[in-house]
This record gives structure tokens, sequence and C-alpha cells, in this order.
């Protein structure tokens, strides 16, 4: 039995002794006053039993015998349970405020597991030596190397998820993201990790091209390709911007084979304060901009035109960064 079905199965069974009583006290002691008195009461148990609980009896109570008495006890039984009453639907109301959240979470950790088994489809470039080499690796030595890592998050994430049905934000997310696979790849990047509203993608020095070019165009073709998906789907998902951030420079790299339910999937990993830049530069950045750190910028200013930014403090970041946004081709004012 329920919290609330035991509430009213008490409110009943008081309101059933309150009447009894009070019709064996009129017809032990009789009289106008007491006959009064006596239907105050009868009547109030009466609205109790049907839910009501702000009810008072004040003629009853007024009385300075056992009938007064009884009704002082019976107003403070209507104020106990109205309390109690109001205690439990306060607590449901949180309940149900905890089981929406819950089911919100559980609808993000599946859209998330299924991004990450459209990523097992791209197994990252820079691995696929080790697997010919040992099929059966489960990780490759960390070693450091020159990259370029590139993040990118949804502009406004957060509101936009208080505004579309879950399920429909997830078909979007998932829409975005999978087609940005080919673009990473073409471009000779690996994906690291995705969390949610964001990707980390890594590029390489080993691989064909400068990194810090290639990992440029391939935020410059997301930045493309999202604009025509919002155009093309705007009459079924609202269009969203992104805002992404690149840091040049050393970094500790890895891949490393993670095994679930849904199969195994190789991830690369960069850790150091090369990555670390690289997100707070993808933070600072504004809907639809691509900031850069000073080493991208050295590498790629004889392609792209450069907007300085100035240097800027970062969390966690013990020296100011020289921040420069690229501006998107097509724009010819250059500010040095």
């Amino acid at each position: 039995m329920s919290q609330r079905q035991w509430l009213r199965v008490t409110i009943l069974v008081v309101a059933i002794a309150a009447t009894a009583g009070v019709f064996f006290l009129g017809a032990m002691l009789g009289g106008g006053r007491i006959a009064a008195a006596i239907q105050e009461l009868s009547a109030a148990a009466t609205r109790v039993s049907g839910g009501d609980l702000s009810v008072q009896v004040p003629r009853a109570a007024a009385s300075g015998d056992e009938i007064g008495r009884l009704g002082g006890a019976f107003n403070d039984m209507t104020l106990k349970l109205a309390r109690a009453y109001t205690d439990l639907k306060a607590k449901n109301s949180e309940f149900e405020t905890a089981l929406q959240n819950l089911q919100e979470s559980r609808q993000r950790l599946a859209l998330l597991e299924q991004l990450k088994g459209e990523m097992a489809k791209f197994v990252p470039e820079s691995v696929k030596k080790l697997l010919e080499e040992n099929p059966n690796a489960k990780e490759l030595e960390q070693h450091t190397a020159d990259v370029s890592v590139l993040f990118l998050d949804i502009t406004g994430y957060t509101k936009l998820s208080e505004q579309v049905e879950a399920r429909k934000l997830n078909q979007l997310v998932q829409m975005y993201f999978s087609s940005y696979l080919e673009i990473i790849q073409q471009h000779r990047g690996d994906i690291s990790e995705t969390a949610g509203d964001g990707l980390m993608m890594i590029f390489q020095s080993e691989r064909t091209g400068d990194h810090a070019l290639n990992a440029t165009r391939t935020s410059f073709a997301i930045r493309q390709r999202t604009l025509e998906l919002s155009e093309e789907y705007g009459d079924v998902f609202p269009s969203i911007q992104l805002h992404m951030g690149i840091n040049t420079g050393e970094a500790l790299v890895g891949a490393t084979k993670l095994s679930s339910a849904a199969g195994d999937r190789w991830t690369c990993t960069a850790s150091g304060s090369t990555t670390n830049i690289a997100s707070r530069l993808a933070n600072y950045a504004q809907a639809g901009e691509i900031v850069v750190g000073p080493a991208t910028a050295e590498r790629i200013k004889a392609y792209f035109v450069l907007e300085s930014v100035g240097e800027r403090e970062f969390k966690n970041v013990s020296t100011l960064i020289h921040v420069y946004r690229v501006i998107p081709p097509g724009v010819y004012q250059k500010i040095a």
C-alpha cells in the first residue's frame, strides 16, 4: 500500500471513529447546545472522510466540557493530517522530478552509446598499422608526438535540450556527428572522444600534409556541412551552430581498444597541455567561430586569414595564450 493510500485509509478510519463518538455522546448527553455541537462534529467528520482536511469545529471546541475537548482534539487532528498530506504531496513532487531527470539522463546515455557505435565504424588510420602487425593488440604504446587537436561543441546545447524533445535531440546530434566522420577521415584525422554535444579530434605529424593545416581545413569543412544540414533539414530540426578550437604542439599520444556489449572500438588519446589548451580555446570561441593557438596560427598563416584577438588567460593554464580567430574563406580583411 502506498503512502497516499495509507493516509486516505487513516483519514477514513478517524472520520468514522469521530462520527461514531459524537453520535454516542449525543445519545448519552442530549440537550440543544450539545446536539448542535455534535451535529457540527458529525458534519465535519463527513467532510474529512471526503478529503477536506481544512475543516474545523469552532463551536464544539468552544465548549468547556467533554464536547469541547473532543472538538479541540478533532481540530488538532485535521491540522496534523493537513500538514502530513502537504508533506506527502511535496515528496511525491520531488520523486516525480527525480524520475524525470533519471529518464532524461538515460536517454542522453543511450544517445552517447549510439554515437559511439557509429564511431566504431571508423577505425583510426593511426592504429591500422598496429592491427596489421598484431591483430590481438590491446594498446598502442604511448609516445610523444607533434599533433594538432581540434575540439568542437554545439553552441547553446543546454538551452537546446530544454526546448527539444529528448528523442528528437538525439536524432539531431546523431545526424550531424555521423556526417562529420567522412570529413575527418578525408583530412587524416582521428576521433578521440565523443561527449554528447562535443567531439575531440587528433591530427598527427606522421600523416600526409601538415596536421595543423589538416585540422583547420577539417574545421571549415565541418562548419560548411553544418550549414548545409541546417538548411536541408530546417523544417525537421532546429538549426545549430558550432564553436571550435585548435591547438598545436607536443602531446602524449596513444590508442586503446575498448570492449563493450556493442562491440570493440579503438580510440585515440592525446594528453597534456596541448589538448587542454585546445579545449579552452573551443570554450572561448563564440557561435560559428574557429579560434587557434599561436603554434597553429604560425603554420596556417600562409593559407588562412587570421585575426589577432590578443593574449587571453585560461583556467588551469599557467601562461597567457595568444588567440587568433580564423576568418572564413571569402572574407578578405586581415588584421595582423
